[in-house]
C-alpha cells in the first residue's frame, strides 16, 4: 500500500519545471476547497477536559506542535453549544501584530482600523465584563507524539487568557533551548490556580521524528488559515 511518504518521496524526483506547474495546480485546488475543519477539533471543556475528535476524554494532552496562526472572533449572539453560529467577523493572522479582519466577515467591525484599534478589540467591550468583545484566541495544529505519516493533523484553540503564555512558551523553546516549536514533545494542561479552563504549556522531550513531523507545516499552516464556515450565516441573511 502506499503511504503519505511514498507519496512525497516521490513528488520530489519531479523535474523543476513539472513541479512548477503542480504548485500552481495546487494552490488552485486549495482556492475551491470548502470548508475541511469540524472533526480534528481538541474541545476544552469549562470542567477542565480536554475532549479529544476520537472521544477520548483526558487531563492533559501531549503532542507535537506543528503550526500555529492567530484568530480574532467576534460574535453578536451568546455561546450556544447547540446552535454553533460563526463569527460576524474575523481575522486569522500567522502573525498577531498588524492584524485585519477577512473581507468575508459578514458585519465587518474594524472600519478600516484593523484590529489592534477595532472598538470590539478593546479591553472592557465586552458586555459581560471587563474583558474584550472579540474573543482573541491562538490556533494550533497538533500531531500526537509517535505521530505517523498517516495520522490526521488536530486543531485545538485557546483561550485569550493563555496567549501570553503560549507567546512565552515559544520563546522560551527559541532562545533558551534554541529549537522550534515542532523540535519537542509538548504538554499542554490546565492552569490549576485558575478558576477558569486556561491551558499552560511545557515541553516535556524531544521530538525524535521532527523530520516526518515539520513535513506537514504547509498543510498544518492551510489547515489553521481557512476560514470559518459562513454557509448558516448566509443562509439566514434572507
Amino acid at each position: 500500500m502506499t503511504t503519505t511518504t511514498d507519496l512525497v518521496a516521490g513528488q520530489q524526483q519531479l523535474p523543476a519545471e513539472v513541479q512548477a506547474k503542480m504548485n500552481e495546480r495546487i494552490a488552485a485546488d486549495i482556492k475551491r476547497l470548502g470548508a475541511i475543519g469540524g472533526k480534528d477539533a481538541i474541545r476544552i471543556t469549562q470542567d477542565k477536559k480536554f475532549e479529544l475528535p476520537n472521544g477520548d476524554v483526558l487531563d492533559r494532552v501531549e503532542g507535537i506542535i506543528v503550526d500555529f496562526v492567530y484568530r480574532n472572533e467576534y460574535y453578536t449572539d451568546a455561546f450556544n453549544r447547540k446552535q454553533i453560529k460563526p463569527p460576524v467577523c474575523f481575522a486569522i493572522s500567522s502573525e498577531s501584530v498588524g492584524m485585519k479582519p477577512s473581507p468575508n466577515s459578514p458585519e465587518l467591525q474594524d472600519e478600516g482600523k484593523g484590529c489592534d484599534r477595532c472598538q470590539q478589540n478593546q479591553w472592557g467591550s465586552s458586555p459581560t465584563n471587563n474583558g474584550k468583545a472579540c474573543k482573541n484566541t491562538v490556533y494550533i495544529a497538533l500531531l500526537p507524539a509517535n505521530a505517523t505519516p498517516e495520522d490526521p493533523i488536530w486543531t485545538i484553540k485557546t483561550s485569550p487568557t493563555a496567549i501570553k503564555h503560549f507567546n512565552g512558551y515559544i520563546a522560551k523553546l527559541a532562545h533558551t533551548h534554541h529549537t522550534s516549536k515542532d523540535g519537542v514533545i509538548t504538554r499542554i494542561f490546565f492552569d490549576p490556580g485558575s478558576a477558569y479552563a486556561s491551558v499552560r504549556f511545557e515541553a516535556i522531550g524531544l521530538n525524535e521524528a521532527y523530520a516526518a513531523t515539520s513535513a506537514r507545516t504547509e498543510e498544518a499552516r492551510a489547515r489553521l488559515l481557512q476560514e470559518p464556515d459562513l454557509t448558516q450565516t448566509e443562509a439566514e441573511a434572507p
